[in-house]
C-alpha cells in the first residue's frame, strides 16, 4: 500500500487497553483543501481545539461516564476516549479523520479506528477492531452529526440517536 500524505500515530497505554490515535500534518494537506477553514464557513461556531468528553448518552437510554479528548485543527479531528465504570475503563475508541462543519452540521470523516472492549449496559463485548484508510480513500465513511456549543460545552447529536458532550480545555 502506498500513503500519499504522512500522519502521526500517538500510542495511548493505559490498564487493560492500548488505545490508538492518529492526526494529519497540515503541511500535508493538498492547497485548496488546506486553505478552506471549515470554521469560517460556520459563523460563530468553533471547534478548533480539545475538548473533554464527559457523558455519553445512548438512545436506548443508558448515559455513561466517559474520559479522553477530542482534538479538532482547522480540518481533521482525532478522539480517544474510554467508558469508564467502577472496575476502570471498558470500552474504548480511537478514531479520527477530516470533518467539515457547515451551521450546526458536523460531517465525520472516518479514516482510522481503533476500538473494542468490555460489554457494558447498551454495547455488547467486542473484539479489538483496527481500520486505516489513506486519506484520499472513497469509502471512508462519512458521519454527519448535529452539534451545539452552549459556552465551553460541546453536545454531538450523532446520526444513531447517541450523543456526546464535551468540554472545552483549550483552543
Amino acid at each position: 500500500m502506498h500513503w500519499k500524505t504522512s500522519i502521526i500515530l500517538t500510542l495511548f497505554l493505559v490498564p487493560g487497553a492500548v488505545m490508538l490515535g492518529a492526526t494529519v500534518p497540515e503541511a500535508a494537506g493538498t492547497g485548496a483543501a488546506a486553505a478552506a477553514s471549515p470554521q469560517s464557513e460556520a459563523g460563530s461556531l468553533d471547534l478548533r481545539g480539545a475538548w473533554k468528553p464527559e457523558t455519553y448518552r445512548l438512545k436506548s437510554g443508558p448515559v455513561h461516564e466517559v474520559t479522553g479528548l477530542i482534538s479538532f485543527t482547522e480540518k481533521d479531528w482525532s478522539v480517544l476516549f474510554f467508558i469508564v465504570t467502577d472496575e476502570g475503563p471498558r470500552r474504548g475508541s480511537g478514531e479520527g479523520g477530516t470533518y467539515m462543519l457547515e451551521g450546526d452540521k458536523l460531517t465525520f470523516r472516518h479514516l482510522y479506528n481503533l476500538s473494542g472492549g468490555h460489554a457494558v449496559d447498551g454495547f455488547e463485548a467486542s473484539e479489538l477492531s483496527m481500520r486505516v484508510r489513506p486519506t484520499d480513500a472513497e469509502d471512508a465513511p462519512a458521519e454527519p452529526c448535529t452539534i451545539t456549543i452552549d459556552e465551553d460545552l460541546l453536545t454531538i447529536f450523532f446520526p444513531s440517536g447517541n450523543q456526546m458532550t464535551f468540554r472545552r480545555s483549550s483552543r
